[in-house]
């Protein structure tokens, strides 16, 4: 009787072993992408209108977006697919992560339940405004900063013809641009390994510029009044043209009080503390410039006096006005 139940606990070890294991390799071979993981039906919002595009802008984005796009990545918030030509990105939200749990309807008449459902459905539509909003701020204010091209919120004929899209295992899909929310955005390289290929190269100067170009973007963002809360400085920065730009546009808010020098001052010192810390292992020579640069932006004492806010607890969260 023993060996029989030891049996069937084995059994069921392995089967449950091979469902996970199927499970990873599904995801690991298909991304996680699936048209419907991208569709979602919601409802016109002016929150999320644009300014018409004109003429030229239109033949622009056409011409753009007659191109196949291929699967290149996902991060928490979107899907990435990169163009033919390999200069632009285009990225679909993973509304699996936002839509409400479908499951939770089931058991809505049991009250503790139904309070956690609705929370949890009040949580995830704030969370898909604030994408939302991060988006239009990066595309209508700062597009320099960002590289974005364009994005669609509403669902309103832009197109109007099919566009492709090759997933991950190289499986077309045809689809009609116009029913999907989507961001465009030109392709940048990342900021860590150009810095590396130009140390290596014995280009300290241009390494030099390119960290006081990112310094002064930065600080500029703040003192008209825009922020990231996305604090992970190396993999969400890359470098256009020369120029330093924000790859990952799902967190930034608008709000007036961080141009204040004693508000951005902290959020400067958090975002680079770890970039710090990598520039001292790669060049002592750019992490020490880097410090000079961060002491004239803050000044030397108020520089010498802050600590590092690494955790979300004590970070904060800054909000929209």
């Amino acid at each position: 009787m023993v060996k029989r139940y030891s049996k069937w606990i084995l059994c069921i070890c392995l089967m449950l072993l091979a469902t996970y294991g199927l499970g990873r390799l599904y995801y690991r071979v298909t991304g996680g992408f699936t048209l419907g993981n991208i569709a979602y039906e919601l409802p016109q919002d002016l929150r999320r209108e644009i300014e018409p595009l004109k003429q030229s802008e239109k033949e622009n984005l056409n011409r753009i977006l007659s191109q196949p796009f291929h699967y290149l990545g996902k991060g928490c918030q979107s899907y990435v697919f990169k163009s033919d030509d390999g200069r632009y990105v285009l990225k679909f939200f993973k509304y699996q992560r936002l839509r409400p749990q479908a499951w939770l309807d089931w058991f809505a008449v049991i009250p503790w339940v139904d309070t956690y459902r609705l929370g949890k459905i009040e949580k995830k539509k704030q969370k898909l405004q604030g994408v939302f909003t991060s988006w239009k701020i990066a595309y209508e204010e700062l597009q320099p900063e960002t590289g974005v091209v364009y994005i669609h919120l509403n669902k309103e004929p832009v197109l109007g013809k099919p566009f492709l899209l090759h997933d991950k295992m190289g499986f077309k899909h045809t689809l009609n641009l116009d029913q999907y929310e989507f961001l465009l955005q030109r392709k940048a390289d990342m900021l860590c390994p150009i810095l590396q290929k130009m140390v290596a190269s014995g280009d300290m100067q241009g390494s030099k510029e390119l960290l006081d170009r990112l310094l002064t973007m930065i600080q500029s963002e703040y003192t008209r009044g825009f922020a990231d809360n996305d604090h992970a400085l190396m993999q969400n920065t890359g470098v256009l043209d020369g120029q330093p730009v924000h790859i990952d546009v799902g967190q930034f808010v608008k709000n007036s009080k961080v141009n204040n020098p004693l508000v951005y001052n902290q959020e400067i010192f958090n975002k680079t503390w770890k970039f710090r810390k990598w520039l001292e292992k790669e060049s002592p020579e750019l992490a020490d410039h880097l410090v000079m640069r961060l002491k004239e932006i803050m000044g030397k004492e108020p520089f010498a006096q802050l600590k590092p806010r690494l955790n979300k607890a004590t970070m904060g969260i800054i909000p929209n006005e």
